[in-house]
């Protein structure tokens, strides 16, 4: 049949055979033998002599795929023998046939068919579309796929010979330690016994000649290190930052072996290079990685739950499960946060959660107190419960088309409910930092709903209200668990851009707004259909003016020194200066009010505010500058009402309020150079400042 035998045909006219251009006849160029030669029984002999191949080996491409489709039509011919043993049998309503298995083909010999198929089906993904062409070049040795994807998703390289050596294994075990209380309990995407025989693996290589650790040991043993210091780093280029450099360096010596299409440690290697990422956004493209993360997922088919009738141990069934959905809420988080598409769909996923089965056995050596003491699954799973939500109402509002939807407050409000009750129903023994890591993602999902979108371009007033309210609680519990100096909750450059998008959005919400906002009436909410879930409760907003007008200070306030924060610690300060300069309209007008209202008191200047009157205090190791701006024209200087010493690392972002409040004085503009001379795209895809070459780094 013409089906069974394909004939290979390239795609354009190509040049003679090397036997028809001796012998000056026609050649038609037909693979994998040209006809001249088949006529005359030479069909070994017909290659070509293109250029692009050396003479003698100008047709070994082709020779490979003809071999390989030889094997799969033999593989394909035991399968249909197979199914042979597999007869029609009539039914006596005569209008359906059915296929009974006869009785020799047991379950097992069934589940090795479709085993043997699947693996049959699987093996075309090796075969390249139009592959005959005679400028495919194939893949060479200087290609492979863990250079496709690293050569796809760097952005910086990083530093030549460049090399972190182990660390004695007592300091690794405490550096692994905040891996795992940081990290791990909300990505627990590897077996924690696995990771420590990996661990020993390693360290027994480098005691003895014999090494028994696999590539896979160093690269994830690598990466934890490296991911540990990066969150302990301070700011960029400290020695935490110096020690994860060299870490990733060492790790990437073995993504060759690695970083290979087919495995599931290929994708749990991915993922810490993506973790890794979230941290070091100048070395690594976060969107790029967990997309090849997440189709090297969906290619292994852990989107899909195995069958219940397929073989398969509850080791392995758990791990499928934990790498899903850590790959599902990396996926998720990192879309929502970049405004794009998400990898793959909700519907063309159904994976149960992890952890319904044991627990893993904990190692013997953490029972020692120098190790680790793991944590409950519970914030993981919260975590996925809360990524799924987020996931319903994205698809729905930004991914479903861009025409306006005539009442999107029903779907608004029943994904507020859905966001609420999931809050609520958090443990209560858990801990007070990931309850606020947390909170922090609650309220960064309401700001993000509530905003205006494509689909709902106008935001109504109660809306509004909402928005200027959760923006004041993030930015105060924002500050207040930056600032913490034992974290245990993941701090990424994720929040950063967390940040920004919520100062942002208040600025948006307060402009042309303040008098309504400013005065603490909320609007009632627009009307929905009687089925429809309640809209969120309204917060409590004092109903102070004046008050109100300090909490909106106090908010850009307490959002710019978590900018600056934020751009200390990963070498993004212009996060900050644009954010500067996006408030400075906002803070004058904000600062004429306060003016005109005392000028009209005749009373003399005092505090805009003091801690009391914020919704909670600043954390004390990081106070603020309180002061107030003299109205445009005035000579009047007015010394800081309270004067605290700053942390060196805080010098930085308060200098703005400096340039702001002290406006009658001509203030230099500060410059910041990024490091590696450049910084990256902000979160709108505009780009950024870059540091002239005059230009000097001040801390």
């Amino acid at each position: 049949m013409v089906l069974e035998t394909p004939l290979l045909r390239v795609s354009r006219p190509v040049a003679a055979c090397s036997r028809c251009r001796s012998a000056k006849i026609k050649c038609d160029g037909k693979l994998p033998a040209c006809t001249a030669c088949e006529r005359s029984g030479k069909q070994a002999e017909c290659s070509s002599t293109s250029d692009q191949f050396a003479r003698g080996k100008e047709r070994s491409y082709v020779a490979t795929l003809e071999t390989r489709i030889e094997k799969l039509e033999r593989r394909l011919q035991e399968a249909q023998h197979r199914k042979a043993s597999v007869v029609p049998v009539n039914n006596h309503d005569g209008a359906v046939q059915k296929h009974v298995p006869s009785e020799g083909l047991t379950r097992t010999s069934k589940r090795l068919e479709a085993q043997e198929i699947d693996d049959l089906v699987s093996d075309f993904g090796y075969l390249t579309v139009n592959a005959t062409a005679r400028d495919f070049y194939g893949f060479t040795s200087s290609m492979s796929y863990a250079r496709m994807v690293l050569s796809a998703c760097t952005k910086d390289s990083l530093p030549t010979g460049f090399v972190t050596p182990l660390p004695p294994r007592n300091e690794a075990i405490i550096t692994i330690r905040h891996y795992f209380e940081n990290f791990f309990v909300m990505y627990p995407f590897f077996e924690e016994s696995s990771f420590y025989a990996s661990l020993d693996a390693v360290y027994n290589s480098e005691s003895s000649k014999a090494s028994t650790a696999s590539p896979f040991d160093h690269f994830s043993v690598r990466l934890v290190l490296a991911i540990a210091h990066s969150g302990r780093m301070e700011q960029r280029g400290d020695g935490n930052y110096m020690a994860a450099i060299g870490h990733v360096s060492a790790a990437l010596v073995h993504a060759e072996h690695v970083l290979r299409p087919g495995s599931i440690a290929s994708v749990q290697a991915m993922l810490l290079l993506h973790e890794y990422s979230m941290i070091d956004p100048h070395h690594f493209d976060s969107w790029g990685l967990i997309g090849a993360a997440s189709r090297a997922m969906v290619d292994l088919g852990l989107h899909q739950d195995p069958p219940r009738s397929a073989s398969i141990s509850r080791a392995k069934l758990e791990l499928r499960r934990r790498v899903f959905w850590c790959v599902y809420g990396f996926d998720r988080s990192t879309s929502l946060i970049q405004s794009r598409a998400f990898s793959f769909s909700d519907d063309s996923a159904n994976v149960a959660l992890p952890f319904s089965t044991a627990q893993t056995l904990v190692p013997p050596e953490a029972k020692d107190s120098n190790h680790i003491l793991f944590k409950s699954s519970g914030s993981a799973i919260d975590l996925f419960n809360l990524r799924r939500i987020q996931s319903d109402w994205y698809t729905e509002l930004f991914q479903s088309g861009r025409i306006p939807l005539s009442d999107p407050y029903p779907i608004i409000w029943r994904s507020c409910e859905a966001m609420r009750n999931w809050f609520v129903g958090l443990s209560s023994s858990m801990s007070a930092e990931v309850r606020t890591f947390f909170e922090l993602n609650l309220l960064y999902s309401y700001i993000y709903i509530l905003a205006a979108s494509p689909r709902m371009p106008f935001v109504a007033p109660f809306a509004q209200s909402l928005i200027f309210e959760y923006c004041i609680q993030y930015a105060e519990k924002m500050t207040a668990h930056a600032n913490e100096r034992v974290k245990t909750a993941p701090l990424s450059f994720y929040d950063a851009m967390r940040v920004y998008m919520t100062g942002r959005q208040f600025i948006e919400v307060l402009q042309g707004n303040e008098d309504r906002l400013l005065s603490g009436i909320i609007p009632d909410p627009p009307l929905v259909p009687v089925d429809s879930a309640p809209p969120p409760p309204a917060p409590h907003t004092p109903r102070d003016f004046q008050k109100n007008l300090a909490r909106s200070i106090t908010c850009i306030k307490r959002l710019t020194d978590c900018l600056g924060l934020f751009g200390l610690r990963w070498g993004y300060m212009s996060w900050r200066d644009r954010f500067q300069r996006d408030s400075e309209s906002l803070l004058s007008s904000l600062n004429q009010r306060v003016w005109k209202r005392q000028d009209s008191s005749n009373v003399p200047a005092r505090p805009l505010w003091n801690y009391a009157d914020s919704i909670a205090p600043l954390a004390p190791l990081t106070p603020l500058t309180e002061t107030i701006v003299p109205p445009p024209g005035s000579h009047q200087h007015l010394q800081p009402l309270i004067t605290p010493t700053y942390p060196p690392e805080f010098q930085q972002s308060t200098e703005f309020y400096q340039s702001h409040y002290n406006s009658v004085v001509p203030q230099t503009t500060h410059q910041y150079a990024a490091w590696h001379g450049h910084e990256s795209l902000g979160p709108a895809g505009d780009q950024q400042e870059q540091p002239g070459p005059t230009q000097t780094r001040p801390y």
